[in-house]
C-alpha cells in the first residue's frame, strides 16, 4: 500500500510531490485533472512563490553571511598582527601590565565570538590602546587604534544588514512550512477523492508520488567542513594568561 508524503518532511521534498502531482493530472486529463486542481489550484501558485522567494532570501543571506566572515577574518588577522607588534615592542617580556590592560587574555578575547558584535569590541580595543601610558608604545599606539577602527568600520557596515536579512529569511521559512503543511494535507485529501471515483493503490500513486515511510523526513545538514582559510594564532598565544 502507497503513502503519501509525510507531514514532518522537509517542505522543498512536499512542493516537489505537489508539483509532480500537479503536472501527473494535467497529463492524464479527465476527473483526475478536474479533482487535483480543486485541491491545488489556489495552493499550488502560492507553494511555488513562496518556494522561490525562500529560496531567493536564503542565498541574499548566505551572501551577506559571507561577506561578513570575510570582513571578521580581516579583522581578526588585524588584531591578531597589533597584538604581536606590541608584544614586540614592548621587549616580549613574559609578563606585561601594560600589555595585559589592553589585551586582557589576549588576542582570542576580541576574536572569539559573534562577528556582529566584534566591532564594537574592537572600538573598545582600539581605546585601549590609546589610554596606554607606556612610553615604549607612544610612536605607535595611533596607529595601531586607527587600523582597528577601520577594520571594524568596515565589519560593522557587512554587520548592519544581517538581522534585516535572517528576520526575513525567519519569516518566509515560516510561511513555507505553513503551506507545506497545507499542501501535505490537501495531498492526502486528493489520495481519498481518487479513492472515492474508484482508482486502486497503484493507479493514485501512478499521480501522487509514493513516499514509504521513513523517506521523508529532511536530510541531516553536514559539519562544515574547515576552510584552509582560518587565521594562524599569534605566536603568543600559548602564553600563561592569554
Amino acid at each position: 500500500m502507497g503513502s503519501v508524503i509525510a507531514r514532518n518532511a522537509a517542505a522543498s521534498r512536499i512542493a516537489d510531490d505537489v508539483l509532480k502531482t500537479v503536472t501527473r493530472a494535467q497529463a492524464r486529463g479527465g476527473e483526475v485533472q478536474k479533482l487535483a486542481q480543486a485541491r491545488f489550484s489556489a495552493l499550488y501558485p502560492a507553494l511555488t512563490a513562496i518556494e522561490q522567494q525562500y529560496n531567493e532570501a536564503c542565498s541574499a543571506n548566505d551572501l551577506l553571511h559571507v561577506t561578513l566572515m570575510a570582513r571578521d577574518s580581516e579583522s581578526d588577522l588585524t588584531i591578531g598582527a597589533v597584538c604581536d607588534e606590541v608584544y614586540n615592542t614592548l621587549g616580549r617580556v613574559s609578563v606585561s601590565v601594560d600589555y595585559n590592560l589592553i589585551f586582557g587574555s589576549g588576542k582570542k578575547a576580541w576574536t572569539d565570538g559573534d562577528p556582529v558584535q566584534q566591532p564594537r569590541l574592537m572600538n573598545a580595543l582600539a581605546a585601549n590602546i590609546r589610554q596606554t601610558n607606556n612610553a615604549k608604545l607612544a610612536d605607535k599606539k595611533e596607529e595601531w587604534a586607527v587600523r582597528i577602527e577601520q577594520k571594524a568600520a568596515a565589519q560593522a557596515k557587512a554587520a548592519e544588514p544581517i538581522a534585516a536579512a535572517d528576520a526575513q529569511v525567519a519569516r518566509l521559512k515560516m510561511q513555507r512550512r505553513t503551506l507545506a503543511n497545507t499542501a501535505q494535507v490537501e495531498l492526502v485529501r486528493l489520495k481519498r477523492d481518487f479513492k472515492n471515483i474508484g482508482m486502486t493503490e497503484a493507479q493514485i500513486h501512478e499521480i501522487i508520488p509514493d513516499s514509504p515511510a521513513g523517506s521523508s523526513a529532511a536530510p541531516t545538514k553536514p559539519a562544515q567542513q574547515p576552510t584552509g582559510n582560518e587565521p594562524a594564532p599569534s605566536q603568543h598565544d600559548d602564553m600563561p594568561g592569554r
